[in-house]
């Protein structure tokens, strides 16, 4: 009785969310006057945070392998390698930066598709797994151990020179100083500390840490200031997704339609970007793309449509937008299958589909990724009424899934983040 009561549970929560989400509702969000802020957002629950995007020089990785370290580009830091050998790091003076620093082929960047290559890692040897940019990985100890120094400004004419140490028990160790040598600050960041974030903050101006980050799953999207490197490297603004979250763009479109068939979702953070808007130099104004529909896969799994509406740029940093669920994982009309939802999702090795059918039929359940590849099949024998199915996911990698179940020349859809 007590499973009874709790898949009923799941299915009233289930369809309640789905009510809850049935109409279009509009938004806005604010970055602040002269985009100072950046906001962390829901797709299922709007604004979490909006935090000073200018309080803090560079970033480090809390979850993933790459070990990836970002500068602030909204603060106008600027990193370069300094071609020198770790043992010189004593000797070095501000002649070293003579040829580097004023060219901008040397210039390291955050790559704007990817979280996981921050400046410090651009440079990694793709052909070496072990090899992060900064420094390399020992499999052996499993400490990274810093092999690069950089000259950093974080000023508007502060150069610095700063090596990330080592990556050792989960604790990054870095040091800074003057380029005479002078001022030399050895520092750390405890991943620890950051327990449940993507990224730990630190600013080298204040000798602090900065936890300003909502908690890694709960946040989607991130409206604010960045460097842009494709196909020209500029400030803009605009909006950034957070790992894991897949982001379909259809243009041209009406932006009636309501399903994401026939479009592809791409994981690069960047794809809704900034481009959905320009500035009209005869009116002053900022001209939004009328023909231009996002689909958002969030972190929980569920798909939802979004059309920016407006923008007013610099005086107040406001994105107006509009947002409702979208149909790709509705249920079908045509469908025996009235009710499909999977629990938990986003899931790991397990998860459970809670199905209501009208008939009792076997049915052919396929997992499908992203490319179209079924990557699991299996028929189960389905009775009609209220029943769960499990799912086997140990053999699936980390990404979005398409789960669909097929009776006969029937079919129900719904979408399966596997974290």
């Amino acid at each position: 009785m007590k499973i009874f009561k709790t898949t009923i549970l799941i299915i009233t929560l289930l369809i309640g969310s789905m009510q809850s989400k049935a109409q279009v509702v509009s938004d806005l969000v604010s970055i602040q006057q002269g985009y100072t802020n950046q906001v962390f957002y829901s797709m299922g629950n709007g604004e979490l945070s909006n935090v000073s995007n200018t309080d803090w020089d560079v970033a480090f990785q809390i979850r993933g392998f790459p070990a990836s370290v970002l500068i602030n580009s909204k603060n106008n830091v600027r990193l370069w390698k300094a071609n020198k050998d770790v043992s010189q790091w004593s000797a070095m003076s501000y002649a070293d930066t003579t040829g580097i620093v004023s060219n901008p082929a040397y210039e390291l960047l955050n790559s704007d598709t990817s979280w996981d290559y921050g400046a410090f890692n651009i440079t990694n040897d793709t052909a070496n797994d072990f090899a992060l940019g900064w420094g390399t990985y020992d499999p052996l100890s499993h400490v990274v151990t810093g092999d690069s120094i950089y000259f950093i400004k974080i000023g508007a004419a502060d150069y610095r020179k700063l090596m990330i140490i080592s990556l050792s028990g989960g604790v990054y160790n870095f040091k800074w100083a003057n380029l005479d040598g002078t001022n030399e600050i050895t520092s750390s960041l405890a991943k620890s500390n950051f327990t449940g974030k993507y990224f730990g903050y630190y600013s080298l101006v204040n000798n602090v840490s900065i936890d300003r980050e909502p908690v890694y799953n709960t946040w989607d999207l991130t409206f604010c200031q960045y460097m842009a490197v494709s196909p020209v490297t500029y400030k803009v603004t605009g909006v950034l997704s957070n790992d894991s979250v897949f982001v379909a763009k259809a243009f041209p479109v009406d932006t009636a339609i309501s399903g994401a068939v026939g479009y592809t979702f791409n994981e690069a953070i960047n794809t809704i970007g900034y481009d959905w808007k320009a500035f009209d130099l005869n009116s002053s104004t900022w001209m939004i793309s009328d023909s231009l529909v996002y689909f958002v896969t969030d972190r929980q799994g569920s798909t939802w449509k979004m059309v920016f509406t407006g923008f007013d740029g610099s005086s107040t940093g406001i994105f107006y937008f509009n947002k409702g669920p979208a149909t790709t994982t509705g249920l079908f009309e045509t469908s025996a299958v009235k009710s499909f939802g999977i629990f938990p999702n986003p899931a790991r090795d397990f998860a459970t589909m809670i199905l209501h059918t009208e008939q009792t039929e076997e049915a052919i359940v396929s997992i499908i990724d992203l490319n179209g590849k079924t990557v699991h099949q299996f028929s189960t024998n389905l009775n009609a009424g209220l029943q769960n199915v499990g799912l086997d996911l140990s053999k699936c990698k980390a990404g979005l899934y398409q789960v669909v179940v097929r009776q006969g020349d029937q079919f129900q859809v719904n979408r399966l983040l596997i974290d």
